[in-house]
């Protein structure tokens, strides 16, 4: 007969020994092939912060579209209108399927100001972009960002450029 004290002994043990074997293999990068191995099919779950990145870059990203739409709409800038499809773009690469509402924002009724208003949001949002690619905890979320960040400032540059 054995004891249950043996018998709880022997079982934290192994529940151990499994744990200290887990913890190796993920410090050796191969946890993930020892999972498949035993028939886990194993998968990475998205840092809710990346995510939530993600999901500002794409309010940001709409609302600028909201204010071009809105500054055509007031003064026809067609000088700048290729520059839509660059924003339509960035909002592509980081939109999911839910859309949330925006605002249409007011356009000032000069059309230097319109465009200087709209300058300075680009620059804001090209500066949340970089925030955000800076505390990003995936190197893709960080390019994406990044990248996003520099477009925005091409942008900028481009629309002070043609008017």
């Amino acid at each position: 007969m054995i004891s249950r004290r043996a018998v709880l002994g022997s079982a934290a043990a192994a529940v151990g020994g499994v744990g200290l074997a887990g913890f190796a293999a993920q410090r050796g990068g191969v946890l993930d092939d020892a999972l498949r191995v035993v028939g886990v099919r194993p998968h990475a779950e998205p840092n809710p912060r990346d995510v939530q990145l993600l999901a500002e870059a794409a309010a940001g990203q709409r609302t600028l579209l909201a204010q071009f739409d809105s500054l055509d709409r007031a003064h026809h800038v067609s000088a700048i209108g290729p520059l839509r499809a660059v924003l339509a773009a960035q909002l592509a690469a980081v939109a999911d399927q839910t859309r949330t509402p925006v605002d249409v924002p007011t356009t000032a009724d000069d059309e230097d100001a319109a465009i200087a208003d709209f300058v300075d949001t680009l620059g804001s949002t090209a500066k949340a972009r970089h925030d955000g690619a800076l505390v990003a905890g995936s190197l893709a979320v960080t390019q994406v960002l990044a990248s996003m960040a520099a477009g925005l400032e091409q942008v900028g540059l481009a629309v002070r450029a043609a008017t």
